[in-house]
């Protein structure tokens, strides 16, 4: 669920009115195009594709469902390079296997908190402060710990949106399966400080 955590809504809104139903393109400061598309998945969650033109390195943001995955990346003739997974749930990692069975050489990043907790491998464990790189994309990394203790969330300044997993909705927060709301207000605060 992308987040878009500053208020500059006119570059939000021209990324709106130039994308197909289901597909962002985003125009970072040094004019190379990077692309976010989202599916439904399950019931009640999404699958987030990353694409960074330049490069061809595509990142999936989660993995809830395998299928809406695979389907976009045959559409648009990509190939998955990176899965990103923002905690430990089944909702979110549930593709992971297979997706890194068909992708052999697919980087998995994942928090350092988490890493015993998800299937199959986790190349790179990341916390809060460090830096991913999908192409020529550079992603901050925030600790959101509160719905799961290591969860984080993937800031993209270039694109001007965090990918949050289920730490923030729009109408609030994700469940506190494994924290509290007084770590979650330190999220809240450091996600303010972070993305403006």
């Amino acid at each position: 669920r992308p987040s878009h955590p500053n208020n500059n809504q006119s570059d939000w809104m021209r990324a709106l009115a130039s994308s197909s139903p289901g597909r962002l393109v985003f125009l970072s400061t040094m004019a190379a195009a990077f692309e976010v598309v989202q599916r439904p998945a399950l019931k009640d969650n999404y699958a987030f594709l990353l694409h960074d033109a330049a490069t061809g390195c595509t990142a999936a943001i989660d993995t809830p469902e395998v299928g809406p995955i695979l389907q976009v990346l045959k559409e648009q003739k990509w190939r998955l390079t990176h899965i990103l997974n923002t905690h430990h749930h089944w909702d979110h990692t549930g593709g992971n296997a297979e997706l890194c069975a068909a992708f052999p050489e697919v980087e998995v990043v994942a928090p350092a908190k988490e890493v015993g907790k998800i299937d199959p491998k986790v190349d790179t464990p990341v916390a809060g402060g460090d830096t991913v790189r999908v192409g020529s994309l550079d992603l901050q990394v925030i600790d959101v710990g509160g719905h799961t203790l290591g969860h984080v969330a993937y800031y993209g300044p270039a694109l001007k949106a965090a990918f949050v997993g289920d730490s923030i909705f729009a109408m609030g927060c994700g469940r506190m399966f494994e924290g509290r709301c007084v770590v979650s207000k330190s999220f809240f605060l450091d996600a303010t400080r972070t993305c403006t």
